[in-house]
């Protein structure tokens, strides 16, 4: 199974993850989404509905992708219960938009 599939979406970046996101393959994958940033993207979508874990390392990714985007939109779409209790105790939350689905990240 792929654990990461990237799509160009006219303005957008989205990125689907499937399985743990955690210190073993955190880096890879944090490289893998920074090569496909182009600057010119206004929104960039992490989709999480595959997720099963996610540890401090990828929570780190989500904060290094948010530099990376440089005040444009980052948004997370529906991550499991378990994976939303991690945003919401390490307040990722509080700076990342988290929505239930892909239309609701496209108005944000």
């Amino acid at each position: 199974m792929k654990m990461i599939r990237i799509e160009h979406r006219q303005d957008r970046l989205v990125v689907f993850l499937e399985g743990e996101l955690t210190f073993y393959n955190s880096s890879e994958i944090k490289e893998q989404i920074k090569r496909e940033i182009t600057g010119n993207e206004e929104q960039l979508i992490l989709e999480f509905s595959g997720l099963t874990m996610i540890d401090s390392s990828g929570v780190g990714i989500i904060i290094s992708l948010l530099k990376k985007m440089n005040g444009k939109d980052l948004v997370v779409v529906a991550p499991p219960p378990k994976i939303a209790r991690v945003l919401e105790i390490t307040r990722i939350n509080q700076i990342v938009p988290i929505v239930g689905t892909l239309d609701e990240a496209y108005q944000k």
